[in-house]
């Protein structure tokens, strides 16, 4: 397609998702947050990072003012990262243009130390407000806002991010000091509205859009206490926020002031990137879209630089991801029932048959799943990107107070992956109603022996009664590989992956 025709193609097809008309001045925003390393189309079809591209190209051509921000965990999830460690994810983020970046807790997957080399020669602008970062390798790297113009409007944007506690290895962010994310954002936003003088507040944040069964405040609690943020472009909750889409969570958020305020995000995986329309006028939100990556921008893929330095990275992972080593019954939803019982029964049964020990329950968690699993070829490269992290099986012994205490909170977050021994029935707010291990009702008094992950058995994901544990027993390999071995001996013995439907963890009104 010549260039004319490009344009022409990009110009009907921005206008017709509501972008390029006439009439005020606008500034357009585009938003990706959580793309996790997905460099390729997933295998849905969706997503990819030439046609982001393509699509954020597009909508330049068109739109005098364009402001392109991501919101955090840009890395971890495929091969990409497992094999490269983000020699490809960051600089891309210069090679699309990105003018505003936050960090992700995911960032922090290989520590500090090499976040910092891997960011080191960055252009894009990259903010935190409540982390202090003067004792590391990090310091002078981030700001705690910026300020743009457009059309005489100041903009102030500022970063915000979540408690590291209970979601990153500390080992990972030595040196590293959480402010309070609802107090630091009000103060910097009524700094910038009432000392910087902007006329708007844009919060770029990876700290969820609702958390209400956490320490850590989300997207909605900090706007409900604060009357000087406009606009909240967020991530790490993965929540796709759909105007169109009655299902949806709501988009606008009542302020302490009882404003509307809009609150955004995109889902995850690069497969929407979020278009947002303010009026330079009236400094009012008139649109918000969600653009799918999808086919229909393959014909404007015309970067031979970019595809250039992608090929030697793709040739690796694209040769993994062919490697067939098992099939799969159906599609199963990586944080759904089935993926959840297939990982706690895997765990259970390998920590048995290498540690030798009597081992009670397995516990782990649906947020170490990374991907999804297709129906019909299982691939050694799926495997690889589904467990991508350096997690080892350990036992550790539990009171039964303790366990129902980490019961109470996988049960705020919907339910997690125990082993089929084990039957939970909660409430909604957490409470758990019943809970038996081997038919039995746990006994609070009684020490319960566990198989899970060292990053369980340190606090993460907010486990803390699993905290400060001896390790009865500790893998020398880290639990993906253990998997892949699994699933090869599934394939060869012809056995399909189709683990067990039944939810374990009940919630009962």
């Amino acid at each position: 397609m010549g260039k004319a025709n490009r344009l022409l193609a990009a110009l009907c097809l921005v206008a017709a998702i509501g972008m390029g008309s006439a009439g005020a001045e606008d500034l357009v925003i585009l938003t990706t947050n959580d793309t996790h390393s997905h460099i390729d189309p997933d295998f849905d079809g969706k997503g990819g990072v030439l046609r982001r591209k393509a699509l954020i190209d597009s909508v330049r051509s068109v739109e005098k003012n364009v402001l392109l921000v991501d919101a955090g965990d840009i890395v971890q999830g495929t091969l990409y990262f497992s094999l490269y460690g983000g020699a490809v994810e960051y600089p891309l983020l210069d090679s699309l243009g990105y003018d505003i970046s936050v960090l992700g807790n995911h960032e922090f997957d290989n520590g500090i130390d090499s976040l910092a080399f891997r960011q080191n020669s960055l252009k894009v602008t990259r903010l935190s407000a409540n982390y202090g970062l003067a004792e590391t390798k990090l310091n002078g790297h981030y700001l705690p806002y910026v300020i743009k113009e457009y059309s005489g409007k100041r903009f102030g944007i500022m970063g915000i991010n979540l408690n590291p506690e209970g979601m990153i290895d500390m080992a990972n962010c030595t040196g590293l000091v959480y402010n309070n994310s609802l107090r630091v954002a009000n103060e910097t936003a009524r700094y910038l509205k009432q000392m910087e003088k902007v006329d708007f507040v844009i919060m770029v944040s990876h700290i969820g859009y609702d958390m209400p069964d956490t320490d850590s405040p989300g997207d909605v609690q900090i706007i409900k206490s604060s009357s000087d943020i406009d606009l909240v472009i967020g991530g790490h909750s993965h929540t796709l926020i759909d105007p169109d889409n009655p299902a949806s969570v709501p988009w606008k958020v009542a302020n302490k002031a009882g404003r509307e305020i809009p609150v955004t995000q995109t889902g995850n995986m690069g497969k929407y990137v979020g278009c947002i329309k303010i009026d330079l006028d009236s400094l009012a939100v008139v649109d918000y879209d969600l653009i799918s990556v999808d086919k229909r921008w393959d014909d404007r893929v015309d970067y031979p630089g970019l595809e250039a330095f992608l090929a030697p990275y793709q040739k690796p992972v694209h040769k993994l991801l062919n490697n067939v080593v098992a099939q799969s019954a159906q599609y199963y939803d990586n944080s759904g029932v089935e993926m959840q019982n297939w990982v706690a029964d895997m765990a259970f049964e390998m920590t048995v048959n290498q540690s030798g020990l009597n081992v009670d329950l397995a516990i782990m968690n649906k947020g170490g799943i990374r991907q999804s699993m297709p129906e019909g070829n299982v691939s050694e490269g799926l495997i690889g990107a589904m467990f991508p992290f350096n997690n080892k099986l350990v036992v550790i012994d539990v009171s039964g107070e303790e366990l129902l205490e980490a019961f109470e909170v996988m049960a705020k977050r919907g339910g997690d992956a125990v082993s089929n021994n084990v039957k939970v029935l909660y409430k909604k707010d957490g409470t758990v109603e019943a809970a038996t291990v081997r038919g039995m009702a746990v006994n609070r008094a009684k020490i319960y022996r566990i198989a899970t992950l060292d990053y369980l058995a340190h606090g993460g994901d907010h486990l803390t009664s699993f905290e400060n544990k001896d390790f009865i027993y500790c893998d020398n390999e880290k639990f993906g590989t253990r998997v892949l071995d699994y699933v090869k001996k599934m394939g060869l013995n012809d056995v399909l992956i189709q683990p067990s439907s039944r939810a374990r963890m009940q919630c009962i009104n």
